[in-house]
């Protein structure tokens, strides 16, 4: 790690108010964690840096490499190509934020996932919205949202996944700030079960899946682009199940027409 990005991590500490003990105890690491990454002894890991963005309501790109960027003059012309050709392509990295969600923008490419729902768009065009009201695709409503219906697994699998979030949040260090994502479970297994006993592929809840994939990967391993990108096999995933469902309805149909 960088002195800058050392004195930057106790700058923020700092400015927040906290003492090493309060937020070593806060993002559960120990205080002498904290005493090494400001000295610039150690790196935070990955997980380390997520949370302390959201702590501090920040980018992560702003906890390591600083909000201002120092003024590059040169004496020469070859001098001046030399630092502004590196600090072009730095700022085409996509952009991160934990402010009210999870957001990944990369020039017109943006993903945006909040309690309103799941925004994707492309830089060609192409959009996916999932939210309370379904699924539009491009602009157009395909109303995929699968329904519920009441179920053994409505009782047991909820209870199962609270008792597995605490399992992981009491085992392991970072377990209640990515535990979490089982809960997605639920509409997965829920939909799956559903869409087995009904033989309709429309009735998995993929958009659901889709967006646990996605935010397991980032949570996980911070990887937040290019994989938005599954967000855009959803209509490909409807177009392909209305196909099978229209062809056993015309199978079905002609079946009962040769009886």
């Amino acid at each position: 790690m960088t002195k800058e990005t050392a004195d930057r991590l106790f700058q923020y500490r700092k400015a927040n108010g906290y003492s090493q003990e309060e937020l070593a105890s806060k993002i559960g690491v120990s205080r002498q964690a904290i005493s090494k990454w400001e000295r610039g002894e150690s790196s935070p890991d990955t997980d380390n840096l997520i949370t302390l963005a959201r702590l501090y309501n920040i980018t992560i790109d702003e906890l390591i490499n600083g909000t201002d960027e120092p003024e590059r003059t040169t004496a020469t012309e070859d001098t001046e190509q030399t630092v502004e050709e590196p600090y072009e392509e730095k700022k085409e990295q996509p952009k991160v934020s934990f402010v009210n969600g999870i957001h990944v923008h990369d020039g017109k490419d943006k993903v945006d996932i909040s309690f309103s729902g799941i925004h994707v768009e492309t830089k060609k065009g192409e959009s996916v919205h999932i939210g309370a009201s379904g699924v539009e695709v491009d602009g157009i409503d395909e109303d995929h949202i699968f329904k519920r219906k009441p179920s053994w697994t409505s009782a047991v699998l909820p209870f199962t996944v609270i008792i597995a979030y605490l399992i992981i949040g009491f085992t392991f260090e970072k377990g209640w700030a990515t535990g979490w994502l089982l809960i997605f479970l639920i509409p997965i297994i829920e939909s799956f079960i559903a869409a087995v006993k009904t033989k309709n592929p429309s009735a998995f809840a993929y958009p659901v899946f889709v967006a646990a994939a996605y935010l397991t990967v980032g949570m996980l391993m911070s990887i937040w682009h290019p994989t938005w990108i599954i967000f855009l096999t959803i209509p490909i995933y409807y177009v392909i199940s209305n196909a099978v469902t229209q062809k056993k309805k015309e199978r079905e149909q002609c079946n009962k027409n040769r009886e």
